[in-house]
């Protein structure tokens, strides 16, 4: 049986995934701030101050994808880590200044690629659309730990 890659959820998810970080890395150029600090940003906009453990769980990711990003972050002057006062074990992460005011601009930036994205979409149907991307990560955050390499 042949596998029909054009019916292929993983394969749609990953293609669109891919189209909206190439989109969002054009409009983020004229701030000099790759896609993959944006969740980061997003995150300590809701919450400055999150430890490194509470930041890449909430976004998803590898603990050592998110260092690696948090460095680089913190290089170019975006955060600043700081220890915890209660816990000297634990890192907490701060937005600058330089981060703080980009924040507008951003969310801007993130509205219009959703926009762009969901162009002809009914507002029902994003609705929806959401929904069951919700289920499906719930679905794979469930069996994540359960399947064996």
């Amino acid at each position: 049986m042949k596998y029909n890659l054009d019916e292929s959820t993983s394969t749609l998810i990953k293609k669109a995934s891919h189209l909206y970080v190439r989109l969002s890395n054009q409009f983020l150029k004229e701030y000099d701030v790759p896609h993959a600090y944006t969740p980061f940003l997003l995150q300590l906009w809701e919450v400055d101050g999150q430890t490194q453990a509470t930041l890449y769980k909430k976004i998803g990711i590898e603990q050592p994808t998110a260092v690696r990003t948090l460095d680089r972050m913190e290089r170019d002057q975006f955060i600043k880590r700081e220890r915890s006062s209660s816990d000297r074990r634990e890192i907490k992460i701060f937005l600058t200044k330089k981060s703080i005011e980009l924040h507008d601009n951003l969310i801007k930036i993130a509205k219009r690629l959703n926009d762009l994205a969901l162009e002809g979409f009914a507002a029902s149907e994003k609705k929806v659309l959401n929904r069951l991307l919700r289920t499906t990560i719930a679905n794979l955050e469930m069996h994540l730990d359960t399947v064996k390499d």
